[in-house]
């Protein structure tokens, strides 16, 4: 048995910033991760991520059968390797509305997370290249950036989005989030720069931190309600300090009920000793729902991205179309004026992007997606056996709510409003997905059941709450088990209007400080140093 002060379970976007943190005052750390290397093209080049779905280092989950979509089982790829997600998600930078997080204090009790308290600890992890505003960190380690390879149609898509009445704005994270502009993405010199490489890397030579990769962890051991280590792959590491779970949305709940900690009838049917029975484990599970709409068009586009032709200008400079997260232009819209923040992310791609990239065409084509970014839906993670091994039964229950539809159906409204516009509609040919010949509100509702997908951000299976209604505390503290904390985007009580990397990160450094005594007016301070 190995012997640390701080034992992090994952190596994604949590559990590379606790590594770092931690290890930065010379507390011994050990971050277990489940997956091996990030060592590979799909990788690190930016516009490679969909040829990670459904290999080695993708988890390869699948929903059950969703009731509100025809019984579709959703594909729901996360990473598995350093870096976790962060080394194969789409790289967008978008931390949410002020008001997501000034409700988590009012509706859920979250004391010490409104906007205001927050917002230093997202520019303590920044290094933004272009934007240095009281909004912005030009000094973190994440770098962001609007620099990387961009095809001739974002411009049209904003200036077709201003014609259609939704105002241009230059950053979204910063004073006003509504509105069209050019995607933030975490990308270095035309390069995928993930939680990994940013916070990881450059400090995996400490002497007091240990990565383990391969090393799946099956439990948490606990002992007269104290966490005191895991057990996993490869042996055991006792945790002299503190256990933190950042194995994310689906893993963390997982881990939690393996380990005794959930809903008590749940665990007796699987054969688990019960140590702390807590129904909230698993439950409140959030998504963002996402639907495709294509089009032909003539000019250049990233459906040749895979041609040999385009390597070598990226592996020299980055430059070129591998450097392109896919995704450019960008509308942040409310679909119902009375809401208090955009419900709706419209992100524009020159590519036909259908099912997850699989499916292909051969004419060239541009991509509008709408993403649900208000949801009111929640589904569940349940154990399928005792087995940590075996996936995690995973429900969404997308647009089971009332007014679900309704928004999803204004949001296609909306997007074939600026696709209408000039100049952008001088340059689509034929609507591919769903096609001029769905126009109905009952063909476009039945197609929105059949096609539906997901934007990637399960969150809150972990939330922030009361013993009656969350699983751990505003100090990210597990109810009923001392030494044990969960720190990923299952803490959010209600998710975000955003992508979640980057308040995922936000939280990573919010448990550093809680955990080393630096919170209050203490996380104004800088980054450590590496």
């Amino acid at each position: 048995m190995s012997e640390y002060e701080f034992v992090v379970v994952g190596a994604g976007a949590a559990g590379c910033v606790l590594a770092n943190r931690l290890s930065a005052n010379g507390a011994r750390v050990c971050l277990l991760e489940s997956g091996g290397s990030d060592r590979h093209l799909g990788v690190k080049a930016p516009a490679a991520f969909p040829t990670l779905f459904q290999t080695p280092r993708d988890w390869n989950l699948l929903s059950e059968p969703e009731p509100a979509l025809y019984g579709r089982r959703w594909y729901l790829p996360r990473g598995r390797m350093i870096g976790g997600s962060s080394s194969m998600n789409a790289m967008f930078y978008v931390r949410g509305h002020r008001s997501d997080f000034d409700r988590w204090v009012d509706d859920f009790g979250a004391t010490g997370w409104s906007y205001r308290e927050i917002l230093p600890l997202f520019k303590r992890s920044e290094h933004n290249e272009e934007i240095r505003d009281e909004f912005h960190g030009t000094t973190g380690e994440l770098n962001v950036t609007r620099k990387r390879w961009l095809s001739s149609y974002w411009r049209p898509f904003v200036e077709a989005a201003g014609a259609a009445g939704i105002e241009r704005i230059d950053d979204y994270n910063g004073a006003e989030m509504e509105g069209a502009s050019l995607l933030q993405t975490t990308t270095r010199g035309g390069r995928r720069h993930s939680a990994a490489e940013a916070f990881l890397k450059p400090v995996r030579k400490r002497e007091n931190l240990t990565v383990e990769t391969h090393a799946h962890v099956r439990r948490i051991l606990i002992e007269n309600g104290r966490a005191i280590g895991v057990e996993h792959s490869k042996g055991t590491a006792r945790a002299v300090r503190e256990v933190i779970v950042a194995a994310g949305a689906y893993g963390s709940p997982q881990l939690l009920m393996l380990s005794g900690i959930g809903p008590a009838e749940h665990l007796r049917a699987h054969g688990i000793e019960v140590l702390v029975d807590n129904p909230n484990v698993g439950q409140h599970l959030q998504e963002h729902p996402m639907a495709f709409l294509n089009w032909r068009v003539a000019g250049d586009t990233l459906d040749d991205a895979a041609e040999p032709k385009y390597l070598l200008p990226w592996l020299l400079r980055g430059r070129g179309k591998l450097s392109s997260n896919i995704a450019e232009g960008v509308v942040h819209w409310r679909s119902d004026p009375s809401l208090p923040a955009p419900d709706f992310q419209i992100v524009q791609a020159p590519v036909y992007f259908w099912e997850h990239g699989f499916r292909k065409t051969g004419a060239p084509a541009m991509t509008i997606g709408a993403s649900y970014v208000g949801p009111k839906s929640r589904g569940a993670v349940t154990l399928r056996s005792a087995d940590s091994g075996d996936h995690p039964r995973i429900l969404n229950n997308a647009l089971t709510s009332g007014g679900e539809m309704e928004a999803m159906l204004r949001a296609l409204e909306m997007v074939r409003e600026i696709a209408s516009q000039r100049p952008l509609r001088d340059l689509l040919g034929e609507e591919l997905n769903p096609s001029a010949a769905i126009s109905s509100r009952e063909q476009l509702t039945d197609w929105l059941r059949a096609t539906c997908e997901h934007e990637y951000h399960p969150s809150c299976t972990c939330r922030i709450g009361s013993p009656e209604q969350g699983v751990i505390d505003t100090e990210l503290r597990v109810h009923g088990v001392e030494g044990l904390r969960v720190a990923d985007a299952s803490a959010q009580p209600r998710i975000v209007s955003a992508n979640t990397q980057a308040v995922t990160v936000m939280i990573a450094e919010r448990c550093s400080d809680l955990v080393l005594g630096r919170a209050g007016a203490a996380a104004m301070q800088p980054a450590l140093a590496n």
